[in-house]
C-alpha cells in the first residue's frame, strides 16, 4: 500500500514538473523565435495575462487576489530590475531597433512569471505535504533557481540577450542565478505580509 502510494506521488511529482517544463521551453522558444518583434510578442503576453488572471478570478476564489496583486508586484519590479541592469551595461537585449533597449513585452514576462511560480510552488507543497517552514522554503529556493534559469537559457541561447558578468552556465551568469532566487524569494516574502496584513489564508503564502 505505501509502495503504490509512494509510486503515485512520484508519477504526479513527474508530471507537473513536466508540465512546468513544457509551459517554459515553449515559452522561451515563442519568445525567442519572436523577439525582433518584441511588439507582438508583447500583444501576445498580455493578452494571455489578462486570460490567466480572468480565468483565476473566475474559477478560484480564495487566490483571485494573490493572482492579482502578486502579478502586478512582479511586472513592476521586475521592471524596476531590468531598467537597473540595462542601465548599467550588466545586460543587453538584440534586435529591438530605433535605438530602444527595453523589450516592450518584458513587464508582462516578468509579470506571468509569478502566476508561473505560484502555481508550482502551491502543487508542490500540496503534493510533498510538508507543513514545515524550513522545508516550504528549500522548495521555494529550488523553484527560483532552477526554473527561471531554465528559461533564461533557452532564451539567451536564441540570441535574445546576453549578460555582460562572467562564470556563466550556458549564458546565464551565476550571479544572475543568485539574484533571480533573491528576486523571486523576497516576492514570496512581500506576498507573505500582504496576505498577513489583510488575513487572507493561503497554502503558500499564509496557512
Amino acid at each position: 500500500m505505501k509502495t503504490a502510494i509512494k509510486t503515485n506521488s512520484q508519477t504526479s511529482l513527474g508530471i507537473i514538473l513536466g508540465k512546468s517544463i513544457l509551459k517554459l521551453t515553449l515559452a522561451g522558444l515563442f519568445i525567442g523565435f519572436l523577439y525582433p518583434q518584441d511588439g507582438l510578442v508583447a500583444l501576445f503576453l498580455a493578452a494571455y495575462m489578462v486570460y490567466s488572471l480572468v480565468k483565476k478570478w473566475k474559477t478560484t476564489a480564495e487566490d483571485r487576489y494573490i493572482y492579482l496583486i502578486g502579478t502586478i508586484l512582479s511586472g513592476l519590479l521586475g521592471v524596476c530590475c531590468e531598467l537597473w541592469g540595462i542601465y548599467f551595461g550588466y545586460w543587453e537585449y538584440h534586435d529591438l531597433g530605433s535605438g530602444r533597449a527595453f523589450p516592450y513585452w518584458l513587464p508582462f514576462a516578468w509579470a506571468l512569471a509569478f502566476t508561473f511560480i505560484y502555481q508550482l510552488e502551491k502543487e508542490l507543497f500540496l503534493l510533498t505535504g510538508v507543513k514545515q517552514v524550513s522545508g516550504k522554503i528549500i522548495i521555494t529556493l529550488l523553484v527560483a533557481m532552477i526554473f527561471p534559469t531554465y528559461g533564461e537559457i533557452i532564451t539567451i541561447n536564441m540570441g535574445v540577450w546576453t549578460y555582460t558578468w562572467p562564470y556563466q552556465v550556458f549564458g546565464v551568469p551565476l550571479l544572475a542565478i543568485l539574484l533571480l532566487v533573491i528576486f523571486h524569494t523576497g516576492l514570496n516574502f512581500l506576498m507573505v505580509l500582504c496576505c498577513r496584513y489583510f488575513g487572507w489564508k493561503n497554502e503558500v503564502f499564509n496557512p
